[in-house]
């Protein structure tokens, strides 16, 4: 019994070795470095981010209004986020890596059937915005569990999570623009999916950004509203401004 425990605890090591996060060390170093006081506990947020087995964690300039980007080959985050206070960073960490735990339990397919998938728009935007609320309430839970351990204060902004107000066709637009484009492209598998998303949101001069992008002031982005919709307004979501898109009406 006592050599077959060694055999399982090496067999997991291994396991762990090889499942380890690309870019992660670093990462980590970032975060101390911006945030001294998480040194104590940057344990727990590791053992958090290997367990999902995310496989590569980067941060980059974004050209696209997004903290972050969850895909089925790792997470991208926006170096904004390094502005944010240490619970609204927090919160943006963990949905983040709240999406590496469902690629975990649901798998790729599954995952990007909103863009690959027969399933039709509609019911792909259903399905994308449960994902992403779902996401919204395990970062939720994990800010409150780190407030009761006394590790981080009560966020500063009230209602971190922010896609429940979001409307649906909020997504079945995204979907169906990204849908088009994959179309156009001929792209069929996950890689490529997952490099048309990573070159639509990471800053390269070289690259062409299908969202049509108008210039950025600080502290508040400056994008075109999608075909079929008009701004009211602006609205703040995680200390940032955004234009209000409300669907046009017929007059």
């Amino acid at each position: 019994m006592m050599i077959e425990n060694i055999i399982r605890r090496v067999l997991r090591e291994m396991r762990n070795l090889n499942e380890s996060t690309t870019g992660l060390d670093e990462f980590l170093n970032s975060v101390t470095n911006r945030y001294p006081e998480t040194i104590d506990y940057i344990d727990k947020i590791k053992s958090f981010i290997e367990e999902s087995r995310c496989k590569k964690i980067e941060v980059a300039r974004f050209k696209h209004p997004a903290l972050g980007l969850a895909l089925h080959n790792g997470v991208l985050l926006n170096q904004n986020i390094f502005f944010q206070s240490l619970p609204n960073f927090l919160f943006i960490l963990f949905h983040e890596i709240a999406h590496q735990y469902q690629y975990k339990k649901y798998g790729d397919e599954k995952m990007y059937e909103f863009y690959l998938g027969e399933i039709g728009v509609r019911e792909a935007a259903i399905l994308m915005k449960k994902l992403e609320m779902v996401a919204d309430e395990f970062a939720t839970r994990k800010v409150r569990e780190f407030v009761r351990m006394g590790l981080i204060s009560q966020p500063n902004t009230p209602g971190l999570a922010q896609y429940n107000n979001v409307s649906l066709s909020y997504f079945e637009n995204f979907i169906s623009q990204i849908k088009n484009e994959i179309l156009r492209k001929g792209y069929n598998n996950f890689d490529q999916v997952a490099e048309l998303f990573y070159n639509m949101i990471k800053m390269n001069e070289n690259n062409s950004n299908i969202f049509n992008r108008q210039e950025m002031k600080e502290g508040e982005i400056t994008e075109k509203c999608w075909s079929g919709y008009t701004q009211k307004g602006m609205k703040t979501m995680f200390g940032k401004r955004y234009p209000n898109c409300v669907k046009k009406t017929k007059k």
